[in-house]
């Protein structure tokens, strides 16, 4: 199961409503049929078992759909429908199953026609098929102007809207396990709630450090949660872009006299408005001398986190006692970096939904015996955790393996399988994936 597309359901179906509800299946079932070069009827009953999970029988078209009931029944909430529809057709184009059947200039067309309901010159309800001659010219003139552009800039299949606050707080709230993290980040984000709330109200603006130490193992998503806390930190107004830049000490520390202040202040420039991301920031100082350039990294970006103190935020991350020791040494660092949220290491059952997540984004199920052998498998894991053990990391270095016992057991019989085999991962799969040894150099 993709957490977009969920999340994105979820609010198109509250959208509708109960009463359109079976109109709303009825217009995804023919988007998925009108994007669909093959496979289109299986596409969608793999919809409909993962993210509907109850039983519909809907009428199987072959011609260009409109979705003009679901876009009636939302009403002003239109713009839930716009979303879901872009976001389910980016999953199929994405997908490393389904994007060699998908037609992307037919997905660009109907999400073309379906979002001219949030024009301001247009009402919602409108039949939308008398334009349907005309976005089709456009897209095809987007597709032929696609070859001037700059090749440096991102070529993006559709803009899609910025995402809201409670949008991403549901993402966040989403995550598998986390939930000290979740309760230290609701925390920060009452205190700015508050705060902006102060300022209408005119009391004088008490100055908050947002700069945070992640600490924890390797594996428990504190990259993924820097990246959602970039986007609240824009949806709360606390930062004028919200992106994150990500870098280690290789990406800040250069080999000669100079060169670290240049690549550090690179990255800064590049972080600006959002987060700087700063992974095993421990590297830079740890077991390192007077003359190591790691420390001109360090006061570097000191510097910049006292001249930007209004849009720039710094994380830092790693290893618990490491981290520790990073913080003590400076006392800039201590000073500018007071709150600290520990990421926790996944329990064996928070490891099966990881891999379970690994599943359903890839439109697989398990077969029996499958989820007491994973639990077994993942307790043992845990129990007896080295020092690489990598959480999350070993679940979906796990689930590669299986991927890779099942293409070797499936590939002799390839031409006789049915799709409910094809997705069918196995018990065989997962013992021979466990006594898969990884590949070294």
């Amino acid at each position: 199961m993709d957490i977009d597309v969920k999340n994105a359901y979820n609010r198109a179906k509250q959208a509708v409503g109960s009463a359109a509800f079976s109109d709303f299946l009825q217009d995804i079932c023919d988007f998925i049929l009108y994007i669909s070069m093959n496979d289109g009827v299986d596409r969608f009953e793999a919809f409909r078992k993962i993210y509907v999970q109850k039983d519909f029988n809907p009428k199987l078209k072959n011609e260009c759909p409109s979705a003009n009931n679901s876009l009636r029944a939302a009403g002003k909430h239109v713009s839930d429908i716009v979303m879901f529809f872009t976001i389910l057709g980016k999953y199929y184009i994405f997908s490393k199953f389904d994007k060699k059947d998908i037609d992307k200039d037919k997905y660009s067309d109907f999400i073309k026609r379906i979002s001219a309901v949030t024009a301001p010159d247009n009402q919602v309800g409108k039949d939308f098929s008398e334009t349907t001659v005309a976005n089709k010219t456009e897209s095809k003139r987007d597709v032929e102007n696609t070859e001037e552009k700059d090749p440096s800039e991102e070529e993006e299949i559709n803009a899609e809207p910025e995402e809201s606050l409670e949008e991403l707080l549901d993402k966040l709230h989403s995550l598998i396990g986390l939930d000290g993290v979740k309760e230290e980040v609701d925390q920060i984000i009452n205190l700015i709630r508050l705060q902006k709330k102060g300022e209408e109200f005119g009391e004088k603006k008490i100055p908050l450090s947002l700069h945070l130490v992640f600490y924890g193992n390797p594996g428990t998503g504190k990259t993924t949660v820097a990246r959602l806390l970039s986007k609240i930190y824009k949806a709360l107004g606390v930062l004028s872009k919200g992106q994150l830049v990500e870098v280690d000490r290789g990406g800040l520390v250069g080999g000669y006299v100079g060169q670290t202040a240049i690549k550090t202040q690179e990255a800064i420039d590049k972080a600006m408005g959002g987060i700087l991301f700063i992974d095993e920031a421990y590297a830079l100082t740890h077991g390192k001398g007077e003359s190591d350039f790691g420390q001109e990294a360090v006061d570097t970006v000191l510097k910049a986190m006292e001249d930007h103190r209004d849009d720039f935020i710094v994380i830092v991350a790693g290893y618990p006692d490491l981290m520790k020791e990073f913080i003590g040494s400076n006392p800039g660092l201590k000073s500018r970096f007071n709150q600290y949220i520990n990421f926790e290491d996944y329990t064996p059952e928070q490891l099966r939904e990881i891999f379970y997540l690994q599943c359903n984004n890839q439109n697989l199920i398990l077969g029996e015996g499958c989820a007491q052998y994973l639990l077994d498998c993942f307790t043992d894991l845990y129990e007896n955790r080295s020092d690489d053990y990598a959480n999350g990391r070993d679940v979906r270095n796990y689930f590669e393996k299986v991927i890779k016992m099942r293409a070797n057991r499936l590939n002799p019989i390839l031409d006789s399988i049915s799709v409910e085999e094809y997705r069918t991962v196995v018990l065989e799969d997962l013992k021979n994936a466990k006594g898969l040894k990884s590949s070294t150099w």
